[in-house]
């Protein structure tokens, strides 16, 4: 279990405070935990993985509290994620070294009071917490867990009174404020609930009860009263500003329907990495609602930065939230008469630049080396209309895209032939790709190949088109290849493949070997595998399609990086390259298609490939290729 020994990066961290009132807040003590419970881990690449308890403490958290054994600060968090994960018991001697070398003595001590408390030994978290009130003096904190003990004991007039005390001291303690105006409205009713609020808030340099009490004012429809309340509550609050002060405001204005007011307070004071998903999800609903789309990128992108794997999920929602408003609403071409399309041409894989240093990998093709165009973007879907319309891309326009650019480069790299695919492209505002409903006819594929020549000069046309038809309707797909001879425009051969969504490494070696098989007996096509290139299998195969076109959408949309609108969350397309790296470590055309994705990703958006940089590193440190690839790969991100 060595590798779990670097794995830590689970939850937001918590004040010691917010355990010291579990009880007055629930109403019960929390259930026990179990030892084969899993707990939600995730490695330095943000991998995802579930343990057990018992696991995490023998093999993580063990060995972490005793690294840090003597390093307050660091052995203070370590004891709050404990405590979030339900070790009590467990941390008992961390907990009790801590109150003995921590700098903040009143820290420490309700930490290891918190013990004694969540292990039902109450009298000796009361003894512990009134020994240390006599040896430093009073202490907030430290009498809100003391009145805790008090309650436990049974004292519940005394332990009110401690509570209030303590809130003297420090009216802003989440736990208190809460304990003791639940007191009051659970014997008296809500009016007595809100009063024992205002009794705090007349508390010198209180704002945490204008924050329950301005709530109570928004569900009576004093706005304006709120607004003071919560103005009241920013000008006074420490900076920056507490997480869970920002969360309530904004979610009860949300909840109020005052979106407005939420932009207007919150986003001055949001910062990413303190306040992170659990503000910018409100945040970033407001703009969204208001239709400030672009508002909501600039958070989403500020959240993206910060590289959480376990805010993924709910990133990559409101990144396609994003694109499928604006999808919705963009204009749509009034006629095919507006549309202006062009053929983008590229020779050999899209990952293999021609100023790349790996000749001894994938040397060159000959000049006179025979020419095969590979074009497709078509597909048949369920329901598509007629007309002209702007969409967000779908698994069948994905691998419209990503076959012929797999087929070129898998014919190309295993042959003496340079293959050339062709990918129609609108040049309408941001540009777009073009996937057409119904296939394309014999003389249409033949004259778009023949079209490469004036594309590429001082070049042959193509002999040769190899064009792909998808018909994605129903439980499978069928694809349908037409081998054009390009002189004559005349279908030389063709087949008829049927596989799953998303399952094409079912057919994908019946395919090449087919198109193998007609090129060697109708063109010049002698066969020179490359090892090296050899694709991906099983499942990964389809993982690697998909990489691919989002590569060449990074390509494409690097083209004119001032338009917004055409790439779709930039941040998986990374982190998904990287996964597939990992998951495929000595597959040398992954790693090269990483590379060439982050260099288009440079011109669009520098500070996100800044932010995945030590993943990069790792992988090439942790899974290195006995060729230069990683050199080639480590030289894009010093630029």
């Amino acid at each position: 279990m060595s590798f779990l020994k670097k794995i830590f990066g689970k939850k937001q961290k918590v004040e010691a405070s917010d355990h010291s009132n579990q009880k007055a807040k629930t109403g019960s003590q929390p259930l026990e935990p179990k030892d084969d419970e899993l707990i939600k881990v995730y490695d330095k690449y943000g991998r995802e993985m579930q343990i057990t308890r018992q696991e995490w403490l023998d093999n993580v958290l063990t060995g972490n509290l005793k690294k840090h054994w003597d390093s307050p600060d660091e052995l203070y968090q370590l004891l709050l994620s404990a405590f979030n994960d339900g070790f009590f018991a467990e941390v008992e001697d961390a907990a009790r070294h801590l109150s003995e070398i921590d700098p903040t003595p009143e820290r420490g001590v309700v930490v290891y009071a918190i013990v004694f408390l969540q292990t039902h030994r109450p009298a000796k978290a009361e003894s512990l917490l009134s020994e240390h009130i006599e040896r430093n003096g009073e202490d907030g904190t430290v009498l809100t867990n003391l009145a805790k003990a008090q309650s436990a004991l049974g004292r519940e007039h005394e332990s009110l009174q401690t509570l209030w005390h303590a809130l003297e001291l420090d009216p802003n303690q989440d736990n208190a404020v809460g304990w003791y105006e639940v007191t009051f409205r659970e014997k008296d009713g809500d009016a007595a609930g809100l009063a024992a609020l205002e009794r705090i808030a007349a508390l010198p340099g209180s704002w945490r009860p204008q924050l329950w009490i301005a709530r109570a004012k928004l569900q009576a429809r004093q706005l304006d009263v709120a607004m003071k309340l919560y103005n009241e509550c920013l000008n006074r609050a420490t900076k920056p500003l507490p997480t869970d002060l920002l969360m309530q405001l904004s979610g009860d204005l949300g909840n109020n329907g005052h979106l407005l007011q939420i932009t207007e307070l919150v986003t001055p004071h949001f910062a990413p990495e303190i306040h992170g998903l659990q503000v910018g999800n409100n945040l970033i609903k407001a703009n969204i609602d208001l239709g400030q789309l672009d508002q909501a990128s600039s958070i989403l992108r500020q959240l993206q930065l910060q590289q959480r794997p376990d805010w993924k999920e709910h990133l990559a929602y409101w990144e396609n939230e994003i694109a499928k408003i604006r999808s919705e609403t963009a204009e749509s071409p009034a006629s095919v008469q507006d549309m202006k399309i062009t053929l983008l041409s590229l020779e050999g894989p899209l990952w293999l630049k021609d100023d790349h240093p790996l000749t001894e990998l994938f040397p060159p093709k000959s000049p006179d080396a025979p020419r095969i165009a590979f074009t497709g973007c078509s597909a048949e879907v369920p329901n598509i209309g007629t007309e002209i319309v702007q969409q967000n891309s779908d698994n069948p326009g994905r691998f419209s895209r990503a076959l012929p650019l797999f087929l070129s480069e898998q014919i190309s790299l295993g042959s003496n032939t340079q293959g050339i695919t062709q990918i129609p492209w609108s040049t309408l505002g941001a540009g777009s790709f073009v996937l057409s409903g119904v296939a394309s006819d014999d003389k249409a594929i033949a004259e778009y190949a023949r079209m490469t020549a004036q594309a590429i000069p001082n070049q042959q046309a193509p002999s040769f088109a190899v064009n792909s038809h998808i018909i994605a309707i129903g439980e499978n797909w069928s694809l349908h290849i037409q081998i054009i001879r390009t002189i004559d425009a005349s279908c030389i051969n063709q087949f008829r493949y049927n596989f799953p969504e998303c399952g094409f490494h079912k057919v994908a070696e019946q395919v090449l070997q087919d198109i193998r098989s007609v090129l060697t007996e109708e063109a010049d096509y002698e066969s020179m595998p490359n090892s090296a290139a050899c694709p991906s299998k099983g499942r990964e195969l389809d993982h690697y399609l998909l990489r691919l076109e989002q590569c060449l959408a990074v390509r494409c949309s690097s083209m004119n990086s001032q338009e917004k609108g055409f790439l779709s969350n930039p941040a998986e397309i990374i982190d998904g390259s990287i996964q597939f790296c990992l998951q495929n470590a000595s597959h040398i055309p992954g790693r090269l298609l990483l590379r060439h994705t982050l260099d288009g990703m440079l011109k669009i958006d520098p500070d996100l490939v800044a932010s995945a940089s030590g993943k990069i590193f790792s992988l090439t440190k942790d899974h290195p290729l006995e060729v230069q690839v990683d050199r080639y790969l480590e030289g894009i991100l010093k630029k």
